[in-house]
């Protein structure tokens, strides 16, 4: 019999690793299932956890775990509620982890084996219950509670939801996946919704991999909802739960140290685990992102912002941009992960990005036809984009043009 306080890590309906604490700090081993089906080496739950027969220590284990729990004020008040303390890495992964970003399930050793995932096992809410929840999201972030144990990593307060059948929502109880992210204007910064759902827009028509999003209006709060990438789901509910993790966790260091600033992977850094494990057109398409993220004026691009998709083939991608904003528009012009060694937005240059890709190891022509190539289609990609984004500021929409106009004379 498992030990009571043992937690189970689930993956594609398979048992693969258990999770313990000694002296408080969390273990990771690897079952006799996981290794009897996995070659040792493979980077199954992360690439700072590759299969092997030996106990992974807490040096790598909480930043994995931390990385998937919620942070800031919402993790404080989701551990006042589930009764843990927040720093009790273990214990909220224990109470928060049968809905997790990616594939992975984590619960109780002595739970039954997580049901096979489907949105029909939501429970249905009312126009009413959804704006009980939107409006709740200060004392109970994420929507989580009762029988709702849901985690998601990041700062900012967000609900989590899983769409039904006919496109009403439901609560994703009882694991439950859900499949789409909430996320209300943040107060300190107006028009956050309207910014992220621009900029994410934007991307897309440019042609660059980026999650699908939509704007509405929950007890008098506008929210921008967030189609999951990381769920895929069938005209019959079931869905499938597609692995994924971020550059912190696939360098194995804690969320805390996601900005470059705090010792946080660089982009060069990822362009080489890229080069490294996943597919060829990755590095490309990174310095799309990077080039995309000076247009728009994003500073706040860290670790924690681009991910790696694990597909159950075992392939290896990047996974589609989310969390595109124009912090710029807020008078924040700091890069979270420096870019030719320049350190503000406003001050990187066309030639710099060319040199940031350089140094990944791609070569100059490459590098000057990819950066080219997204800076003269975004003048129409803009106009696009603003005319789905009723309520954008002129005045952001302006700091991009400024921003444009500087890449392209500089």
């Amino acid at each position: 019999m498992a030990d009571a306080d043992e937690l189970a890590v689930w993956l594609y309906g398979r048992r693969v690793a258990t999770i313990d604490r000694q002296r408080g700090r969390p273990r990771l081993v690897y079952t006799e299932d996981a290794l009897s089906h996995y070659e040792l080496g493979t980077p199954l739950l992360s690439l700072s956890l590759p299969v092997t027969e030996r106990r992974y220590t807490q040096g790598v284990v909480r930043p994995f775990i931390d990385s998937i729990l919620p942070e800031g004020e919402s993790r404080r008040s989701i551990a006042r509620d589930v009764g843990v303390r927040p720093d009790d890495t273990y214990g909220l992964i224990r109470e928060l982890g049968r809905d997790c970003a990616g594939a992975i399930v984590i619960q109780p050793a002595d739970d039954p084996a997580p049901p096979k995932p489907t949105t029909v096992t939501a429970e249905a809410l009312s126009a009413d219950g959804v704006a009980a929840l939107v409006g709740n999201l200060r004392s109970a972030p994420l929507g989580a509670g009762g029988r709702v144990r849901v985690s998601l990593a990041g700062m900012q307060e967000k609900l989590l939801l899983t769409c039904m059948s006919g496109g009403t929502w439901g609560r994703p109880v009882d694991g439950t996946p859900s499949t789409h992210i909430l996320k209300p204007e943040i107060a300190a910064y107006p028009k956050t919704v309207e910014n992220e759902a621009f900029c994410m827009r934007l991307a897309q028509i440019l042609g660059l991999d980026a999650a699908t999003v939509e704007t509405t209006e929950i007890a008098k709060r506008r929210l921008i909802v967030v189609e999951r990438f990381d769920r895929a789901v069938s005209a019959d509910g079931a869905v499938e739960r597609i692995h994924q993790e971020d550059f912190c966790q696939a360098t194995g260091v804690p969320p805390e140290t996601k900005y470059e600033e705090d010792g946080g992977p660089s982009l060069r850094r990822i362009a080489g685990i890229l080069q490294s494990v996943a597919a060829t057109d990755s590095v490309e398409r990174l310095l799309r992102a990077v080039t995309l993220n000076v247009v728009i004026g994003n500073g706040d691009a860290h670790a924690k912002n681009f991910s790696l998709l694990h597909h159950a083939s075992g392939a290896l991608t990047l996974t589609p941009l989310y969390d595109l904003m124009c912090t710029l528009h807020y008078g924040d012009s700091r890069l979270a992960m420096y870019i030719d060694s320049v350190q503000r937005s406003d001050r990187v240059t066309a030639e710099r990005i060319v040199n940031e890709a350089m140094r990944w190891g791609m070569s100059r022509d490459r590098a000057v036809a990819t950066v080219t190539d997204i800076i003269d289609r975004v003048p129409q990609a803009m106009s696009a984009a603003r005319k789905q984004t009723p309520g954008l500021p002129d005045e952001l929409y302006a700091t991009v043009g400024r921003q444009l106009a500087r890449l392209r004379t500089a």
